[in-house]
């Protein structure tokens, strides 16, 4: 017994080094079950999986009624939706229109107040009918717009949270007056930010190091782009707007090579690690039956008619859908250094992927990911996140 217990506490002290070759080798799985073996190996295989940045996708059931249960506790997941994701947690949406934080691998709930106590000028209620009825003060509609839910009304949701702490931050923008509402944790209400209704326009939001990135922007007849990027600070008790500029974007793809046909699928901004605002334009074409797609990336021209034009992201990739760059370095596997990262949906097969754009050499590489999905209702509300591993 003796010698069994020596050869146990062994284990325990093997070198550091040793155990990184390893456990660098391993998967998600087996990574898991090494941490429970003794404190050095839980600490090794954390440190491991920290420096691994690789996509995850987040499926939903499509069967009416099914359950999943995770611990002592049952969740429907049928009729939810997951509206964004932030490192291991999941803004949900269920049937009823409530929201709330999820973690995928420690099944914690937070529950959202309910939306109905929106305070501002845009007002909410519940129907009788199960649905919702939106007005607005400053909209010309004599009666209120009636939505079936509101997921339908939505627009560029967004979320923050402290994975020790808990505090966190939700932001989403409201119907066509591209309003925007937030909650931060102890808040039993919604509160709206003081930004000017607009219509018939676009928004999207990126939120980084305690800032709302705030870019609202709307088509002319001849394809150019205008409107104007807020930032907004969220570490104080109110979010205060700490920056506002016009953006004039000219998107004519004459200039474009090596043809007029790429047309501008897609235009957002990303914001860099180390905060600095890029414009991408994420372009596509059809080529024997065959989607390609390309990507034009530039320095936001603030103060300036012309954006400057960027052909490399040093030693970071960029998550075109999340909005952000990440660190793409010799310490961190997963992600190549100057690359693209966006996924593409394809309803015809009931397929989702990871593409990557090298933006050096100005090509596609081939997919990182496939998965085909079940249905087009599951397809609809797949996920791509990118779950983050703290070392200890």
């Amino acid at each position: 017994m003796k010698q069994l217990r020596n050869s146990s506490s062994s284990w325990s002290e093997l070198p550091s080094d040793l155990l990184n070759s390893v456990f660098e080798r391993l998967g998600f799985a087996d990574s898991r079950r090494v941490e429970s073996v003794c404190w050095s190996w839980y600490s090794a295989a954390r440190r491991c999986l920290a420096k691994k940045q690789i996509p995850w996708l987040f499926l939903l059931p499509d069967e009416e009624g099914k359950l999943y249960r995770m611990r002592a506790e049952v969740f429907i997941f049928a009729k939810s939706y997951c509206l964004a994701t932030c490192g291991n947690w999941l803004l949900m949406i269920d049937h009823w229109s409530d929201l709330y934080i999820l973690n995928l691998f420690t099944h914690e709930w937070i529950y959202l107040p309910p939306v109905e106590s929106l305070r501002g000028t845009t007002k909410l209620e519940r129907n009788s009918e199960g649905g919702f009825c939106i007005s607005n003060r400053n909209d010309h509609h004599p009666f209120p717009v009636k939505f079936k839910g509101i997921k339908d009304i939505m627009h560029s949701p967004v979320f923050w949270i402290d994975e020790q702490t808990k505090e966190y931050v939700v932001v989403w923008g409201l119907g066509h007056w591209c309003s925007v509402v937030y909650s931060k944790k102890g808040d039993a209400f919604w509160n709206q930010l003081q930004i000017p209704p607009g219509s018939s326009c676009s928004s999207q939001m990126v939120y980084k190091d305690h800032k709302l990135y705030y870019f609202r922007f709307r088509n002319d007849y001849f394809g150019n782009s205008s409107g104007y990027i807020k930032i907004f600070d969220f570490s104080r008790e109110i979010p205060q707007e700490t920056f506002h500029c016009g953006v004039t974007f000219g998107t004519s793809l004459l200039d474009y090579q090596p043809s007029d046909s790429w047309r501008i699928r897609a235009t957002k901004i990303v914001v860099t690690v180390t905060g600095d605002v890029l414009k991408v334009e994420q372009l596509v074409k059809n080529e024997q039956r065959v989607q390609l797609w390309s990507f034009r990336v530039y320095k936001a021209g603030f103060f300036n008619k012309y954006d400057e034009q960027v052909d490399s992201l040093g030693d970071e990739a960029m998550l075109f859908d999340l909005g952000i760059t990440v660190l793409a370095n010799d310490d961190i596997v997963g992600f190549k250094r100057n690359s693209i990262y966006y996924n593409v949906t394809c309803y015809e097969n009931n397929t989702t992927q990871i593409c990557v754009f090298n933006l050096e050499t100005q090509e596609m590489e081939e997919p990182l990911h496939e998965f085909v999905c079940s249905s087009e209702q599951q397809l609809a509300r797949a996920r791509w996140f990118l779950p983050s591993f703290k070392q200890p």
